[in-house]
C-alpha cells in the first residue's frame, strides 16, 4: 500500500506563494531603489512589517482551520477579526517607537493577506479530498459524509494499489492477525494507520460517547497552565471592558422594565464547575410569574416582545459577566444547566458529569456547532461535542468559538 503525497507540500507552497503575493509582489509600487541596500528607511521597515504580519495571520489561520467547521462564511469571518487585531497591533508598535513606514503599503498588504487567506481556505475545502482505506468494510457506513473525504474499502485498495492518505481502522473490532499485519506493513511503508474514533473526532469536533472507557478520562484534564492564564486574561480583559459593557446593560435594563411588568433580572440554580450550584443571572426575557417547564420551547407563549429580540441576538446573557467576575463562569464552556436537569441528565446520560471539569462558560463548542437541545438524543450530541472541547482546550479552539460567537449573534440563529 503506497501513501498518497505528503500534505505539508501543500502547506509550504501555500506558505511561499501566499508570501510573494501579499509581501513580496507589491515592493516595486512602493519601494525606490533597492531595498535594504545602505541605510534603512521607511521601505525596508514597511517589507519588514508586512513580513511579520503575513506570517503572524498566516499562521493563525492555519491553527484555527486544522478545527472543524471552523471555516466560516466567506472564509472571512475568522481570517479578517484576525488580519486586522495583527496590523492594528504591529502599526501601534511602529506608532511608539516612531518609525517611518508606508501605511497604503503596510495595510494594502493586509487586505491582500486577507484575500489570499480566504481564498487558499476556500479551494481546499471544495477541492482538496483526501482517500481513507477503511477496515473493517462495516465501519464505513459509520463515517461522517464529507465532502473533503472518500472512505475506501481497505481489501479494495490494496487490490488496486490505490494511493491513500492514511488507513482508518477499528482497533477495538477483531481484526484477525492477517489484516494486523497488513497494516503494520502499511505503517512501515509511511501510511499512517489512525484509530476510527480518533478520525471521527477530528472530523466532526465530537468525542464519540460509545467506547469512551476511564482510561480516557485523563485526556479530558485540560491543561492546568492555560487555564490559569486563560482565567487572568479573561478577567482582565472584562475589567477593561466595563465601561463600554455597563451603558449596554443599562440601556437594555431600562428596556426590559418598560417592556413589561417584573424584575429586569433573572436568576436562576445552575450546576457548574465540579458540581458545584451558583446562581446565574440574565436579563429576564419571560413574563414575570410566567409557570411552565424549565426549559424554553419553540415559540414560547411566555417570552416577551423584547424577550425574543434579546435572546436572538443573545443580549440576555450579558450580565452573566457578573458571573464571570465572580469565578462561577469563564467566557467559553460547556454551558450550564439547571439544577433540576442537570440531575436528570446525570442519571440519565453516561458521563455527562464530566462537563464539570472546568468552568461553565458564556458561550461554548457545543452553542455554536449545535444550539439549543433538550431531549435526550440532543444532550448526547451536545456531551460528545463538549468532551471533544475539554479534549482539546486551547488558545486556538477558544478563538474559534469566539470568532464564531459573533456570527452565530449577527445571524441570530439556534436561539429560543
Amino acid at each position: 500500500m503506497r501513501s498518497a503525497p505528503q500534505r505539508f507540500i501543500e502547506t509550504w507552497i501555500d506558505a511561499a506563494v501566499g508570501f510573494l503575493f501579499c509581501v513580496v509582489l507589491p515592493i516595486p509600487i512602493y519601494a525606490t531603489g533597492e531595498p535594504f541596500i545602505g541605510a534603512w528607511g521607511g521601505a525596508e521597515f514597511t517589507i519588514i512589517a508586512t513580513a511579520v504580519g503575513y506570517s503572524v495571520v498566516w499562521y493563525c489561520g492555519r491553527r484555527i482551520d486544522a478545527f472543524p467547521r471552523a471555516i466560516l462564511q466567506g472564509n472571512l469571518g475568522y481570517v479578517a477579526p484576525v488580519a486586522i487585531l495583527t496590523y492594528a497591533l504591529i502599526a501601534a508598535i511602529l506608532l511608539l517607537l516612531r518609525i517611518d513606514y508606508s501605511r497604503v503599503q503596510f495595510f494594502g498588504s493586509g487586505l491582500l493577506t486577507v484575500i489570499w487567506m480566504a481564498s487558499v481556505a476556500q479551494l481546499r475545502s471544495r477541492y482538496l479530498v483526501r482517500n481513507y482505506a477503511v477496515i473493517p468494510h462495516s465501519s464505513i457506513a459509520d463515517m461522517p459524509m464529507l465532502s473533503t473525504c472518500r472512505w475506501l474499502d481497505f481489501d479494495d485498495v490494496q487490490r488496486q494499489d490505490i494511493r491513500v492518505d492514511a488507513i482508518v481502522a477499528d482497533l477495538g473490532a477483531d481484526l484477525g492477525e492477517g489484516r494486523l499485519a497488513a497494516l503494520a506493513d502499511a505503517a512501515i511503508a509511511g501510511v499512517p494507520v489512525l484509530d476510527r474514533r480518533y478520525i471521527v473526532e477530528t472530523m466532526t469536533g465530537r468525542t464519540p460517547l460509545g467506547g469512551l472507557t476511564p482510561n480516557e478520562f485523563g485526556a479530558l484534564l485540560p491543561s492546568r497552565q492555560y487555564l490559569v492564564v486563560r482565567r487572568a486574561v479573561e478577567l482582565g480583559l472584562t475589567v477593561l471592558m466595563l465601561p463600554i459593557l455597563l451603558p449596554v446593560l443599562v440601556g437594555v435594563a431600562l428596556i426590559v422594565r418598560l417592556d413589561s411588568p417584573g424584575p429586569v433580572f433573572f436568576m436562576q440554580t445552575r450546576i457548574g464547575r465540579r458540581g458545584q450550584a451558583f446562581r446565574m443571572v440574565k436579563f429576564r426575557t419571560m413574563f414575570h410569574g410566567a409557570g411552565g417547564p424549565s426549559f424554553t420551547a419553540a415559540a414560547d407563549p411566555r417570552i416577551t416582545r423584547i424577550g425574543a429580540f434579546l435572546r436572538k441576538c443573545r443580549l440576555d446573557e450579558l450580565p452573566q459577566l457578573f458571573n464571570v467576575l465572580h469565578g462561577d463562569m469563564s467566557w467559553v464552556g460547556p454551558r450550564p444547566e439547571a439544577e433540576s436537569l442537570e440531575k436528570s441528565y446525570v442519571r440519565d446520560i453516561e458521563h455527562f458529569a464530566l462537563r464539570g471539569i472546568v468552568r461553565p462558560g458564556v458561550t461554548g463548542w457545543a452553542q455554536i456547532n449545535q444550539g439549543y437541545a433538550h431531549e435526550s438524543d440532543e444532550m448526547r450530541s451536545k456531551l460528545e461535542y463538549d468532551l471533544y472541547y475539554l479534549k482539546h482546550c486551547s488558545l486556538w479552539l477558544d478563538l474559534v468559538i469566539v470568532l464564531r460567537t459573533f456570527a452565530v449573534v449577527f445571524r441570530g440563529t439556534g436561539a429560543r
